[in-house]
């Protein structure tokens, strides 16, 4: 059965009118009569009031327990909080909130959107987004998973002061995609009517309705008197609705931290680089990576968010290397992965969760017929070269030498600066062009006739579009490059590892219509979780199959743990989220909303020649020049520097989760404002002035 719990929040402080909620209309007081009227619900289980540990307090948790009415004390300040942690312990389903300023609020209403929430499958539905009825009947019903977001992510003092604001700006009726919404409505338009008591005009006149009428009748019964005496009417008219929320938000200003201790951070450093060769297990996560003044460690993420060792939080930007997708501990790809691990992760034979996978990921990718699952992309994308060598007989492998990371194996490593400890003979067999150039690409079938086998690319980069010197569209460049491939006899394999589910779902092969014979995936497809994958054309990827009796063997993927289960959990729920709740469109409004305001910062420091932001909404990437317009690590690390001494984790791009909000892209904007501030000095005078310890170095350099 639906569980619903109702909330209704009183204190005796106002600004307006102190103690409102303790005046009295004949021997009633305003609390008296406002529960007195919630308690006729017939869908509502429990009622809980939910005050503060002011002074007079307990007037009003006594009025509560005369009615059998339960009751709770916590924040003044931070109404969500106290509103969230009121609700928490009687594990609803529903929440419905309502405010003691409301005196006369209907349980007919209550009900009528309490039922509309349920039976549309709403996250949010109120009477008040778009409003119709009189203020003062004022209900607001939410699911409890959508508080808990709220409580979780919140970062607004007026979201923290007004409970719902974070919730209903980014639902769907408000442009938004973390919430299904829907608005409750009267017939006729009502709202100039004012019900609600919030100053002593207001009480004048809910005492005379209910001094004239009582204080049990239907809400109509209000209205008509009002409407049959129009004087009584204008006693309040000239208050304007929720005008405490819009003071609030006016005079707001994001509040940024500021982080200097690094305590624990730099006791961890002095030791791992004793146990863990590099300091973390892949290079990207490095001490070299980051300025001096950094968290070494993070100890657990939410949402959006991480805190690190020394117990500080920041606005996560990379999100685990872009692998994760929707956020943080995200409750319904974590719960979908408990139930796993409860039935066992890793058994002798295959898993049923493999053939549900392979038939799921498969129907996104309609251009493949067959997949293969690993841990990592580096075992898919050399997995697809080795089928490749196979299936064309060939020994060359072809890729854009300016591309920074395909795998850790000897085949795209021996090509990099990062080539000990690979033999020459191995490197040779790779050959590279120009990203996005089909003349360099020709040149190099032209050089090796007959001997490439395949050629694997990324479909398209944050610089795609934005500037870039390619003459021809990405669409048309990917489909030029894939029938160069085939009539030089050659496979192409698209990595879609950081576009998949990021340009498109599931990416860039399904946002251009391309046909390869092969693609890799990663990182977002499971939300973080160790889940990749390799795509192909059944008449390739058969040859890595066991049914072909009497031809020899391609060994192509084989991992103990490739299979596990958690891991496959996790891509599924993930891939569900995807499908149902528009995680693509959300996450490049995301995009869109922080290219905008950066670009604004930008331009209002006049620094259009030093500092840019890649307008790509996928994954905006920045880049930080000196004053002589060229790149440069030490103002790059310097930028790095001062955005996380205000919260914010930054490596120099962004990639835009389901958890982000509207909200942390204010709070980066805020960052990034008075980052701008202290670059503008170390143009002048230098970035050493201002940096502490050395500029981040590149992972791939001959030379530590």
């Amino acid at each position: 059965m639906t569980k619903i719990v109702a909330i209704t929040q009183a204190r005796y402080n106002s600004s307006r009118l102190p103690g409102k909620v303790l005046l009295k209309i004949g021997d009633k007081t305003l609390l008296q009569i406002h529960l007195e009227r919630i308690l006729k619900s017939k869908k509502i289980e429990t009622i809980i009031l939910a005050t503060t540990f002011e002074q007079q307090s307990d007037q009003l948790i006594g009025i509560a327990r005369f009615l059998n009415v339960a009751s709770f004390q916590g924040s003044t300040e931070n109404v969500l909080d106290r509103f969230y942690k009121s609700a928490k312990d009687h594990k609803p389903d529903y929440v419905v909130r309502l405010t003691s300023d409301c005196p006369l609020v209907d349980s007919a209403i209550i009900d009528q959107v309490v039922e509309k929430c349920i039976s549309g499958r709403y996250d949010y539905c109120s009477n008040t987004l778009n409003p119709t009825f009189p203020d003062g009947m004022d209900v607001e019903v939410m699911k409890f998973s959508a508080l808990e977001e709220a409580w979780h992510n919140a970062i607004k003092i007026s979201d923290k002061e007004h409970v719902t604001p974070f919730i209903w700006s980014n639902s769907t009726l408000k442009g938004g995609v973390l919430f299904k919404s829907s608005n409750f409505e009267n017939a006729d338009d009502l709202s100039q009517i004012r019900l609600t008591v919030d100053e002593p005009e207001d009480f004048e006149l809910i005492s005379e309705l209910v001094l004239t009428l009582g204080d049990d009748k239907p809400w109509k019964a209000y209205v008509d008197y009002l409407t049959g005496n129009p004087k009584t009417q204008t006693i309040n008219s000239k208050f304007k609705r929720n005008e405490g929320y819009m003071k609030s938000i006016q005079f707001e200003k994001v509040r940024l931290r500021s982080i200097t201790n690094f305590s624990n951070s730099n006791s961890y450093r002095s030791k791992i680089h004793n146990l863990i060769p590099g300091g973390a297990h892949t290079y990207s996560k490095g001490d070299d990576q980051f300025p001096e003044l950094s968290p070494a460690a993070i100890a657990y993420g939410k949402g959006s968010h991480v805190w690190d060792i020394d117990g500080n939080e920041y606005l996560d930007c990379s999100m685990g290397l872009t692998s994760v997708s929707l956020g943080h501990a995200y409750e319904p790809v974590v719960n979908k992965v408990k139930e796993e691990l409860e039935r066992g992760v890793n058994f002798q034979r295959p898993s049923y969760l493999e053939m549900e996978m392979a038939e799921k990921f498969l129907s996104l990718v309609p251009q493949h017929n067959m997949v293969k699952f690993a841990k990592n992309g580096s075992i898919v994308t050399t997995a697809a070269v080795k089928i490749a060598r196979a299936y064309t007989g060939r020994k060359l492998v072809a890729f854009p030498g300016d591309h920074p990371f395909y795998s850790y194996d000897d085949w795209f490593i021996g090509k990099t600066e990062c080539n000990q400890g690979v033999p020459e003979e191995i490197s040779n067999l790779s050959v590279t062009f120009k990203s996005c150039n089909l003349e360099s690409l020709a040149k190099l079938f032209e050089k090796h006739p007959n001997q490439i086998a395949c050629v694997i690319m990324e479909p398209e980069k944050s610089a795609c579009g934005n500037g870039c010197t390619c003459s021809l569209s990405v669409k048309d460049f990917l489909q030029s490059a894939i029938k160069m491939a085939h009539s030089n006899g050659a496979l192409l394999i698209i990595d879609e590892m950081i576009t998949g589910f990021k340009t498109a779902l599931p990416g860039s092969m399904s946002k251009y219509g391309i046909d390869p014979d092969m693609a890799t995936w990663g990182k977002g497809i499971a939300n973080g979780f160790s889940f990749c994958a390799l795509t192909g054309k059944k008449e390739i990827m058969e040859l890595g199959g066991i049914r072909n009796k009497g031809k020899e063997k391609v060994f192509l993927i084989s991992t103990t743990h490739g299979g596990e289960t958690h891991s496959i959990a996790a891509g599924l729920a993930t891939i569900d989220e995807f499908l149902t709740k528009d995680v693509i469109a959300h996450n490049q409004k995301i995009g869109d909303l922080l290219i905008n305001e950066c670009s604004a910062i930008i331009k209002k420091h006049d620094l259009g020649d030093y500092v840019q932001v890649i307008p790509s909404n996928w994954m905006p990437v920045f880049t930080f020049k000196d004053l002589n317009k060229e790149m440069n690590s030490g103002m790059r690390t310097l930028a790095l520097q001062e955005m996380i001494n205000r919260g914010v984790l930054f490596q120099g791009a962004f990639a835009p989760c389901f958890s982000h909000t509207h909200e942390d892209i204010s709070y980066f904007a805020a960052a990034f404002d008075e980052t701008l501030h202290v670059y503008i000095k170390a143009l002048d005078s230098g970035f050493g002035k201002y940096l502490t310890g050395e500029p981040a170095k590149p992972v791939f350099r001959k030379y530590l």
